[in-house]
């Protein structure tokens, strides 16, 4: 028997690629966190979910005290966690993943309630999670289509860190 795409979901992710293209053209992309950011995204049996993404060209004001960099730092690192509601009809695009942002990092998406397409591919190289908006949003000024795509991590059973 096959698994439900619920089950699917539970577990973590690594962030393979976050960008913005153009309705019209896949290939004219942005990236809001930078073309080299990192990232998990993990959901648990139970129902919670936790978001972490990091822009990697911050290392220059990670230990300043200057309020310009630690204001640099919160644009440049984007964490959220609560609880998701998966419905897996969802609407004609397919399955529907909602976040509620519980605690959060940027006080616009504190109390947030974001609703995703959610889709599972598995190809050659593994397993991936696809999210996206139902349409278009406001990215770099142009209206763009945001999609973000996570490959499964593997599973950790290990007693002690690697040395």
């Amino acid at each position: 028997m096959s698994k439900s795409l619920r089950e699917q979901l539970v577990g973590a992710w690594e962030l393979i690629e976050y960008c913005a293209y153009l309705p019209n053209d896949e290939s004219d992309k942005v990236y809001p966190q930078g073309q080299d950011a990192q990232g998990i995204i993990m959901y648990t049996a139970d129902g919670y979910m936790s978001a972490q993404i990091l822009t990697l060209d911050q290392e220059s004001s990670l230990s300043s005290s200057n309020e310009e960099d630690r204001s640099q730092i919160k644009r440049d690192y984007l964490a959220y966690t609560g609880q998701f509601y998966l419905d897996e009809a969802g609407d004609s695009k397919g399955p529907v993943l909602i976040h509620h942002m519980k605690v959060a990092n940027r006080a616009n998406m504190l109390g947030d309630t974001q609703r995703r397409l959610c889709k599972i591919v598995d190809e050659h190289n593994g397993q991936y999670l696809v999210l996206s908006l139902n349409g278009t949003t406001k990215a770099f000024g142009e209206d763009r289509i945001v999609r973000v795509r996570w490959r499964r991590l593997p599973e950790n059973r290990a007693t002690q860190p690697p040395r």
